[in-house]
């Protein structure tokens, strides 16, 4: 009788292990002039024409949100005049002045949210830059609002450097141009803290979703 064969039991990855290779891509090239354009916008839909109306803004809510947690909000690196009326940041960059190129300690402390253009080439470069900027402490806190897309680079780029993630329990209704509701959102999503205010952070949004913290040894 032939010898059973023994199945392994899968043991599900912890988080710092999943994203231990994902680490930032490091891309010295300059964004082309259509690119450049498109990351002119708040979380631009993929398109082939740039239009204002692709832009997809935060809604109030969220950013009342952010704004509780880090007491004010700084800069948003991408953005343009419609999407700061909402995030009323004190300084933003545009399609004229591109986060690309421009440092982002804007002030002493800054605090920075980012909503990143969501094609695939253009939030890894955002993505990018926000680590890279991180790292260098042109910011003292931060949050990002993504897709909550787990299979990417640029997702595990974030969680590994974070120090804590709001996985939302809806789909957020984002906004146009016109204030209006955008109802073809097929994605749940993710917002990511970068900081020292990580418990703050749990208790303002989970309101939004449930509270995870990766095993990644960052800030308490």
């Amino acid at each position: 009788m032939a010898a059973a064969t023994k199945i392994k039991r899968f043991q599900p990855k912890r988080l710092s292990k999943m994203a231990k290779s994902a680490d930032i891509v490091h891309l010295h090239t300059e964004p082309s002039a259509a690119d450049a354009s498109r990351l002119g916008y708040v979380g631009r839909k993929p398109s082939s024409t740039p239009r204002d109306s692709d832009g997809w803004f935060t809604p109030p809510e969220y950013i009342q949100s952010a704004r509780a947690v880090m007491d004010g909000i700084d800069l948003d690196p991408f953005s343009s005049a419609i999407a700061n009326e909402t995030v009323k940041a004190k300084h933003y960059f545009s399609e004229s002045r591109s986060a690309m190129t421009h440092d982002w300690s804007v002030v002493e402390k800054t605090r920075v949210f980012m909503n990143p253009p969501y094609s695939s080439s253009l939030i890894t470069r955002a993505v990018n830059r926000f680590i890279e900027q991180w790292q260098q402490g042109a910011f003292d806190q931060g949050i990002v609002l993504v897709n909550n897309a787990t299979d990417t680079r640029w997702f595990k780029t974030l969680a590994r450097h974070c120090g804590a993630i709001c996985f939302t329990d809806h789909r957020i209704g984002f906004w146009n141009a016109d204030n209006k509701r955008i109802s073809n959102n097929t994605r749940g999503q993710a917002f990511f803290y970068f900081g020292n205010r990580r418990k703050k952070f749990s208790k303002e949004f989970r309101k939004h979703g449930f509270v995870v913290v990766p095993d990644n040894d960052s800030t308490e």
